[in-house]
């Protein structure tokens, strides 16, 4: 751009921007849209007052843009996983396994674990809340845990992962950022990142204590219905093992994605010889909406 804005004026208007978003969004309950359209058209405002050119103000736009759209489009995918993960039986299979293996009383660090291991593996925290983390939920659920409990755990164990992970976009943003050697940058964060590793997964197990795990019988109506409505089986493993060989392999996060949706496709017609196509690209464009009549 041909104008400079100095550092002073820009940290006043980024916290006015703030300011106006969060008014709108806490203070008036709005949707986020209304908002940040306020707040795009009260900037070209300021930028034309400023004297910037409607050239570079479009300029500025579609440089934004670009550099959101990977995000955006993998987010745009992960909606699909899900939807898809849900109706080929792969997530319902995952909280039928983690029944049998997995203690009530040593839950919520389990998932601290597993979440952890999984972000690490796949470089997506968001990945991984998504999808491990949809089936934990349930679980936890199930077993009568807080779920502010379980979902802190969840959520840690998949920053952690995504942090420490040489797959992740942000950590290879930073790195790329301060200019230093990606794996570098992994140890040096390593010296912050272990001890509140630690220190999460004692808390977690000193807290998670203090739950008590639901009925047996509960567990059992919550594992029969989702066999009734679901196909569970060992099969459900297959576009997991692919993710972490993706994941294995360094392939970029949206041919992973792809992939893993187009097997998770395949084996829902496989179950389901007459599943509609119209059925499944409502499937993709809404999610999964749950007609099994129980509410856990």
């Amino acid at each position: 751009m041909n104008k400079q804005i100095s550092f002073k004026e820009a940290v006043t208007i980024l916290t006015l921007m703030l300011a106006v978003l969060g008014w709108g969004v806490i203070g008036f309950g709005l949707s986020p849209q209304i908002p940040v359209l306020t707040v795009i058209a009260l900037l070209i405002f300021w930028l034309q007052i400023r004297g910037f050119e409607w050239e570079e103000v479009m300029k500025g736009i579609s440089q934004g843009i670009s550099t959101a759209i990977v995000p955006i489009f993998i987010f745009l995918l992960i909606g699909t996983l899900i939807a898809v993960w849900i109706q080929a039986g792969i997530i319902p299979s995952l909280m039928v396994l983690g029944f049998h293996l997995i203690s009530s009383h040593f839950f919520v660090p389990s998932v601290f674990m597993v979440c952890s291991l999984v972000g690490l593996a796949i470089g997506s925290g968001f990945t991984t809340v998504s999808t491990v983390g949809i089936a934990l939920f349930g679980m936890g659920s199930t077993l009568g845990i807080n779920p502010a409990l379980t979902v802190g755990a969840i959520i840690s164990g998949a920053v952690f992962g995504d942090k420490m992970s040489p797959l992740s976009d942000s950590t290879n943003l930073a790195s790329a950022v301060a200019e230093t050697d990606l794996f570098d940058h992994i140890k040096n964060m390593m010296w912050s990142t272990i001890p509140a590793f630690i220190g999460s997964l004692l808390f977690f197990f000193f807290l998670g204590q203090s739950n008590k795990a639901t009925s047996l019988a509960g567990i059992a109506a919550v594992e029969s219905s989702l066999r009734q409505h679901f196909s569970v089986s060992f099969w459900a493993a297959l576009p997991i093992i692919l993710m972490f060989a993706c994941a294995w392999k360094k392939v970029p996060a949206i041919q992973t994605l792809f992939v893993n949706i187009f097997l998770s496709v395949a084996m829902i017609f496989v179950q389901n010889p007459g599943f509609k196509m119209q059925k499944l690209a409502t499937l993709i464009e809404s999610g999964y909406v749950s007609n099994s009549g129980n509410k856990t």
